[in-house]
Parts: structure tokens; sequence; C-alpha cells
């Protein structure tokens, strides 16, 4: 990568799509506003790496270090970014180019990141859309008495992704399953995107509340089974040894980086609309 020094009473002319937002649609009401940073904060990683996580590096030991994590890092990174986005009524581009144009470049990496992660990200909704769809069954497929006594590891490896090195046969096959998975996580991404921020908005507060009822049931359910108190005693009470090692606080600062996702531009484009 090359850089190149610019005088500093060197002027750089911004481009005039890059300078004004006066024309800029706006989210159809806060609360639009405040569901889509919602829904864009709460993934994937809140729901099955979380906890995860906390049982791996002694349960509110773990809190602690992510809370401290949160606040002193990510918080305050994505507060900056929806500062941003606010003041100028930008996008990334257009914002970094309005407070010092050769700083435009650090937008256009944010937009490879994104397309970068969205790669695999796809594809990871693509094998909750198939678990999804086969949990209607009246006996879940990957129960040992269902799948001649395979683990769910198992089933996983060999029913859902049907894996296969690349040297064996049918190594380089296109798995069907996966395939129509994958398009229908694109189509629907599609039919978010066409419709504008106004579809995206609505949209969000049903991919925001949705989860979260579900996270009910699942809590609700949980707590009726064998053992349950064990297992909330483990997450509230904190192993302090863990706050002494490293890993425990590399793991909780990238655990909340990845969820709020400071640096990836998104904020910014959301907040420039409100």
């Amino acid at each position: 990568m090359v850089i190149t020094a610019v005088p500093e009473d060197a002027s750089v002319e911004v481009p005039k799509h890059l300078s004004t937002a006066s024309e800029r649609p706006k989210w159809g009401s806060r609360g639009q506003f405040i569901m889509v940073l919602m829904g864009y904060a709460i993934g994937l990683g809140n729901i099955w790496r979380f906890p995860y996580m906390c049982g791996k590096y002694g349960g509110g030991a773990f809190m602690i270090a992510y809370l401290v994590s949160l606040f002193c890092i990510a918080a305050p990174l994505f507060v900056f970014e929806t500062v941003l986005g606010h003041k100028y009524q930008l996008g990334p581009v257009g914002t970094f180019t309005n407070m010092y144009a050769p700083w435009a470049g650090v937008a256009y990496v944010s937009i490879i990141m994104t397309c970068v992660i969205l790669t695999y990200y796809q594809a990871l909704l693509g094998w909750a859309v198939i678990y999804f769809v086969q949990s209607f069954a009246a006996k879940l497929p990957w129960h040992p008495d269902e799948c001649g006594g395979c683990t769910t590891g198992d089933y996983f490896g060999q029913t859902v992704l049907n894996a296969a090195s690349f040297g064996d046969e049918g190594g380089w096959d296109v798995q069907g399953k996966l395939f129509l998975a994958l398009m229908a996580v694109w189509f629907v991404t599609w039919l978010a995107l066409i419709g504008g921020k106004n579809v995206l908005g609505k949209i969000a507060y049903f991919t925001v509340l949705f989860p979260v009822l579900l996270l009910v049931i699942i809590f609700c359910k949980a707590v009726t089974l064998e053992g349950a108190g064990d297992g909330v005693a483990y997450y509230i009470t904190p192993d302090m040894s863990h706050l002494t090692k490293a890993n425990t606080w590399s793991a909780a600062a990238s655990q909340i980086l990845f969820s709020l996702s400071p640096a990836m531009g998104t904020a910014i484009a959301m907040s420039s609309y409100h």
C-alpha cells in the first residue's frame, strides 16, 4: 500500500454529491432508527456465541470483562460513529471525505470488510434456515433416535453440510440444500434492501422484537430443565481467577467488538438518515 503525503496548505476539492446532505431522506420515526441500530448490534453472536464464551471464561467473570470492554472500547466507538453520521448526514465515504479528503480510503476499507464478512455470514444464516425448517418435524431429525445414534455434530457435518474433503469423491459437488438455503437468505436480504430505508426500518421491528420473544420462550423452557439452577448459578457467579488471564479480556473485547461492529461504516450510514 502506497501512502502519499498531502501538504498542510493543499486544498482538495470535495465532490458536490459528498458535500451536501440537504436532500437526504430521514427515518420514518425515532423508533425506526433505534430499532435499526439494535438490529445491527444484535446478531447470531449474541445468541449462540456469548453463552459459550461465558461458560468457557468463568461465567460472571467474563461478564465483568465484557462490560468493561463495552463501556471503555466498543460503546465509545459506536456512539462516535453515530455522531459522525448524524453530523454530516452522509455515508461513510462522504463523511470521511468531508472530515479530511485523504481519509476517504478508510471508508472504502470498511466496505471491503463488509463484503468479506457477508461471504461467510450469509452462509451461517443459510445453516440456520435449514435447522429452522427441519425443526417443524414431529421428531427432530438430529435426535439420536432419528439419525441412528449420531451426535448433533455428526448430523451437522454429514447431513446438513454433507462434508467431504476436496480430494475425496464429491468434494467439489454443489450441495442443493445448502445452495437453496443460501439463495433464500440472499433473496430476503435483497427484498429488505430494494425497498429502501423505510421498508428496512419497518422490518427492524420484527427482526429485533421477534428474537427477543424467542429468547424469552427458550429461557422459560430452560429454567424448567434439570440442573438449570446450577447453570444459572455458574453464569452469575464470577470465577475471579479468569480476570487475571489475558485471553479472557481478549475474548470479551472481541465478542463486544464483533457484536457492535464499529469501524464497519454501517452505524455512520444508518445515523445519516436520522
